[in-house]
């Protein structure tokens, strides 16, 4: 492995799906990407917001709010499904992310310097995907499971997108280790 490669930010297991694109994109279609993403990263953004929001002083008023939050929860996770029905997530594959490129596994190789609409949905729920433009830069045998090892270059995003989506992988990254952390700790028992 070289000095100069890239360094990624995150690795997350998240559905991921990808297809060819001819050739770079044009400023017509980065701008639209931005748009659609704009939207997406607000909705996805705004979820980990009320997730994080401070809680209630008084105890009583956090436990008679438990029943109402669960209840629209509930009521959230039913309208996704009736919403998304006929939407199938790909498949979750692990990923290293960053801000300026992206790698995984795929069962077949890509062309160096092929474009690519990389489709990335964080949350089950909500199936509008994060999608962003890149150009395959690397592609190595030896991916998981005897497949492909790819590397792609991502296009350059605007600065409150490219925050955005960088909060969004470190709060989705934070959350999985949770997750991990709290089903060891389950695992283990008293």
């Amino acid at each position: 492995m070289s000095l100069d490669r890239p360094t990624f930010s995150s690795r997350l297991v998240i559905p991921l799906s990808w297809e060819p694109v001819e050739g770079p994109p044009s400023a017509a279609a980065l701008d639209a990407l931005e748009q659609q993403n704009r939207g997406v990263l607000e909705v996805l953004l705004q979820r980990i917001d009320l997730d994080a929001a401070p809680r209630a002083a008084d105890e009583r008023i956090a436990e008679a709010l438990v029943p109402i939050r669960l209840k629209l929860d509930l009521i959230i996770e039913m309208l996704s499904r009736l919403s998304y029905r006929d939407v199938v997530l790909p498949e979750p594959r692990e990923i290293e992310v960053g801000l300026d490129q992206i790698a995984w596994s795929s069962p077949q190789p890509l062309e160096v310097g092929d474009w690519l609409l990389l489709r990335l949905y964080f949350n089950g729920a909500y199936r509008e995907p994060v999608a962003l433009l890149g150009r395959v830069v690397d592609c190595m045998p030896g991916g998981r499971n005897g497949g492909w090892h790819i590397e792609a270059a991502l296009s350059k995003m605007s600065e409150a997108i490219s925050e955005s989506f960088a909060r969004l992988v470190f709060f989705e990254h934070r959350r999985r280790l949770a997750q991990r952390s709290a089903r060891a700790g389950l695992r283990s028992g008293p």
